[in-house]
Order: C-alpha cells, then structure tokens, then sequence
C-alpha cells in the first residue's frame, strides 16, 4: 500500500463519519483494504453521533458517562487508524462485521 493510501486511512478515522464518507468516496473502490476501514470509520460515527444526541435527554451524571465514552470510541477509532496505517488490519467487533457486508 502506498504511502498515501496508508495516511487516508489515519485520515478516515480522525472526523469519523465526515472523514470516512470522504475517504469511501476518494476511493472509488478501487482498494479494498481503504473501502474497509472507511466504512467503518462511518459507521463508528454514526454509532458516536447516536450516543451523543441520546445523551441530552440523560441526567447529568449518566450524561457525562456517556461523553467519555463518546471520547473513549473515538480514540479507539484513531488507534484502529493508526494500527491500520502500520499494516494492521483491525475489526472493530459488530462495527467491523457490517462495514465487510
């Protein structure tokens, strides 16, 4: 893989949704490796969106909770696009198994 196609996959997970549609529609297809991993990074922000939106209608305390795990999901996010940059190909567990249907 190309030394620019390995910085899109750190790029895919840094803006989550944003940047993976971004990546995906960069992409073209055209290398699977890259289509997987911005198709992941898009339905982890899908998953971090709903989580955050959710967590306005939560009282206070289980609202901060969920903050940092939004946080929590996000860096796990950019250490999946860090482990996928060094050639590592990590599935985020259920999220992985829909961005490979």
């Amino acid at each position: 893989m190309n030394e620019e196609n390995k910085i899109l996959l750190i790029f895919a997970y840094l803006l989550t949704w944003l940047s993976g549609i971004i990546v995906y529609l960069y992409n073209d297809n055209k290398n699977s490796t890259l289509r997987f991993h911005s198709l992941q990074a898009i339905f982890l922000g899908i998953l971090i969106t709903v989580i955050s939106v959710f967590s306005f209608v939560l009282i206070p305390p289980v609202r901060y909770i969920a903050y940092i795990f939004t946080i929590l999901l996000w860096l796990y996010g950019v250490y999946v696009g860090f482990q996928a940059y060094n050639g590592k190909n990590i599935s985020i567990p259920v999220i992985g198994e829909m961005a490979k249907r």
